[in-house]
């Protein structure tokens, strides 16, 4: 104001007077000069927040100031003439005009010299703002912001947002202000805000808002554009309400490869071969190209690429390809059958491709042409086959399995001796119900396993054993295998060796105890196998397992007892052998005998009754006692033993050993004449004495003794009876024959073996011939 500057130049003259005074005082020389001046505000600012500067012309700081807080005056003060540049520094935001003073001091003309005055004027606050990008903390640079009065059409300044979205807005007085966004391609969601300037620099209210940037791309085929191929837009962090100007509608035909994903929309290349996304949000996307064609869809790539929208518009890359087409196809077990899943499917020998579950298979990037196809899958077997594809056959024919993969194993778990170790054996497959020529023959491995190939059909299977080891025990079983091949492999022909079990029981008089038996081959010398069994029970069950074929011979093993048969044979052939018996008949009793004699038994327990008579020979002589238990054994014969009976316990049989101590002599002497005879026998044993026998009887006179006790015998049983009845006549007098000579008189002794004896008959009147006989018993 015009009224205030009176007194300021008052004030200033007298602060210069001080000034000169002071420059006075160092020195005339120096000439000193006051520059000074007002910052000027037409609206209240804080004038003590602005400082003026001095520099040389090079740019080094001479002086510096703070203006008078309650008007805005400054004064520098300067000790040389030359050239130096006023500047002044408000805060960040503020503008003033001019912003520096170019001053030249020379002491005469220079404006300072004359006392005139530098004013800087306040032209206006800074505006500060935002642009951001939907839901992110920065935004994008380019967007074009304008500031008007509140309520006015007219802009009053025009910017462009720096990287990261922000702007400024600089000279703006206080006031109320409206500030609006746009862009050319870009969808704002919020486009405007509003702003207040009152005494220091201002902030716009919120920040503005990009929806989203277009995203354009390019799909070409051979070099040329191609129209009406759809780009579907996928995100697992945007969703399809943020997504502007694309078609939301789902994609007939389209497979989706990857469910983390979220299908949100699509759009369709032009004539020009671009497609254009309108406006996506910041986010990570996935697009991918979907082509198809009236019976078929064609490959295009790259078949998937992400991209990253940040704060910009983009331009993928690189130019998708259309490329060729796409074919499938089915792998069956069967005209009508199931899918084959893990098959591998080779186009030209090159392209390889694997089954899904259901047995379908994809060829990517075909171009039309022949080519021959093959399946290939472990254990089913398929025909090459050749095919013309084009885009109008995108669904091949079924390749069927033409054969299965009939497998399986030979087990053999217990070699015969001769046989050392599985050889490779000939399997042979036959149809059922044909005819020998379509037999196949394979052979085994080291291991015995062995596979055919075989179409749906039922089949037998067999392995030929050669004939060493069919002699040498090895049999399998089944013989034969029967097989049903339908529409898949068959892996369980399984050929087991055959061993048989050999079974049976033993059946004792008693409690078997610990009983033996072997099991010996007939036709292989050198295999036998022994079996100890033991029972307390009168019958004992065995088993010998693991036989191999062939011939054989059990035996059991108790030289002790009886047995109805001690050794069977039996033939194992294909089923198990059951049902062998043995059965005790008794129990061994073996003496050993001196001489041939006769043997009665008697049983303890059995009462005194003859158990059984037995004449045996000199020498050891066997037979079976029928039952357990103690016997007494009485020798009969013309010979003593060492005891009148023996014992023999069948519990712990031994050999009965019997012999003779003495024998029987016998001799007789033949008179004409009934006399008294007496014999003399004499031993060479001294410690037998003589022996006198007699008088002897005769044999005729013995006769006759026995014809009268008969006699008598029956009188008095007539006289018991009392049949003597009156009128009946008396019996006929029984009468005794006359004594008739020759007269013989019988005599005996026992004799020890060796033992020499002299016989000597003697008579009052006889004389005998020889007088005596001299005789060596040997026994």
């Amino acid at each position: 104001s015009q009224g205030g500057g009176g007194g300021m130049r008052a004030r200033a003259a007298a602060a210069l007077v001080c000034a000169l005074c002071c420059a006075l005082a160092r020195g005339s020389e120096d000439i000193v000069v006051g520059c000074g001046g007002f910052v000027k505000s037409d609206v209240e600012i804080n004038y003590s927040l602005i400082e003026i500067k001095l520099y040389t012309k090079h740019g080094t700081l001479k002086y510096q100031t703070d203006c008078a807080p309650n008007n805005g005056y400054f004064m520098i003060p300067l000790y040389d003439k030359g050239d130096f540049i006023l500047k002044i520094e408000p805060p960040l935001g503020w503008s003033f005009e001019p912003t520096s003073v170019d001053i030249h001091v020379d002491g005469i003309n220079d404006i300072c010299t004359k006392g005139g005055d530098i004013n800087f004027v306040f032209t206006g606050f800074s505006v500060n703002g935002k642009v951001l990008s939907k839901g992110q903390a920065l935004g994008p640079a380019g967007v074009q912001v304008v500031l008007r009065n509140a309520g006015s059409d007219i802009n009053i300044q025009a910017t462009i947002t720096q990287p990261g979205g922000k702007f400024a807005f600089f000279k703006v007085l206080p006031g109320e202000y409206e500030i609006f966004a746009s862009h050319p391609t870009w969808m704002l969601k919020e486009s405007n805000t509003v702003v207040r300037v009152t005494s220091s620099n201002a902030y716009a209210a919120s920040p503005l808002i990009v929806a989203g940037y277009n995203v354009s791309g390019s799909v070409r085929s051979d070099g040329e554009p191609m129209k009406g191929v759809m780009f579907l837009l996928f995100s697992s962090s945007v969703t399809k309400e943020d997504v502007v100007g694309c078609s939301i509608s789902p994609v007939d035909g389209f497979q989706p490869r990857d469910e983390s994903l979220s299908y949100l929309c699509n759009v369709v290349s032009k004539e020009d071969g671009s497609f254009t996304f309108l406006s996506l949000p910041s986010g990570k996307y996935t697009v991918i190209p979907f082509y198809r064609g009236e019976r078929i869809t064609f490959d295009v790539a790259p078949s998937r690429l992400d991209f990253l929208v940040e704060h910009d518009s983009l331009q993928i890359e690189p130019v998708f390809h259309v490329m060729g087409f796409s074919v499938t196809g089915r792998v069956l077990n069967g005209p009508e059958g199931e899918g084959v899943a893990d098959a591998t499917v080779t186009l030209n020998n090159q392209i390889k491709v694997k089954t899904k579950a259901d047995g379908s298979f994809r060829l990517e990037n075909i171009t039309t042409g022949t080519y021959t196809i093959h399946a290939r899958k472990e254990h089913l077997f398929f025909d090459t086959i050749t095919v013309k594809i084009a885009p109008n056959t995108p669904q091949l024919a079924n390749i069927i399995a033409t054969g299965f993969s009939v497998c399986g194993q030979i087990s053999v778990t217990r070699f015969p001796d001769t046989v050392k170790q599985i050889s490779k054996y000939k399997v042979t497959m036959m149809p059922q119900g044909k005819d020998k020529a379509s037999l196949v023959t394979t052979e085994t491995d080291p291991h015995g396993a062995f596979c055919f190939k075989a179409k749906s059909g039922t089949y037998n299977v067999q392995v030929i054993i050669p004939e060493a080891e069919t002699r040498a025990g090895l049999a399998l079983k089944p013989k034969m295998f029967p097989v049903t091949v339908t529409d898949r492999p068959v892996m369980d022909v399984t050929f087991s060796q055959f061993l048989a079990s050999v079974s049976g029981k033993i059946s004792c008089l008693d409690a078997c105890g610990d009983l033996m038996m072997t099991l010996q081959s007939v036709s292989r010398q050198g295999e036998k196998r022994n079996l100890q069994l033991s029972g307390n029970m009168d019958s004992v069950a065995f088993t010998f397992e693991n036989v191999l074929p062939g011939r054989y011979k059990v035996s059991i093993v108790h030289e002790d007892w009886c047995w109805k048969n001690k050794s069977l044979e039996l033939e194992v052939m294909e089923e198990d052998v059951s049902g062998v018996e043995f059965r005790q008949t008794g129990y061994m009793l073996r003496c050993s005998l001196s001489h041939a004699i006769t043997l009665e038994f008697y049983q303890d327990g059995n009462g005194p009754e003859n158990v059984g008579v037995y004449n045996l020979s000199k020498g050891v002589n066997r037979f079976c006692l029928s039952k357990p238990g103690v016997y007494e054994v009485t020798p009969r014969s013309c010979h003593q033993f060492e005891h009148e009976y023996y014992t023999y316990d069948t519990s712990s049989p031994s050999i009965l050993t019997l012999t003779a101590v003495r024998h029987h002599v016998l001799g007789t002497i033949v008179t004409d004449k009934l006399m008294d005879v007496t014999i003399t026998i004499k031993s060479s044993i001294d410690s037998e004495p003589a022996l006198v026998l007699g008088p002897l009887k005769s044999v005729q006179e013995l006769r006759r003794e026995q014809q009268l006790a008969e006699i008598e015998t029956r009188r008095q049983e007539r006289e018991k009876k009392g049949q003597e009845e009156e009128g009946t006549k008396p019996p006929v007098q029984e009468m005794v024959e006359e004594l008739q000579g020759p007269f013989l008189y019988e005599f005996s002794y026992w004799a020890r073996s060796g033992e020499k004896i002299t016989v000597t008959p003697s008579s009052k009147e006889l004389l005998f011939y020889p007088p005596y006989v001299e005789t060596v018993v040997s026994g």
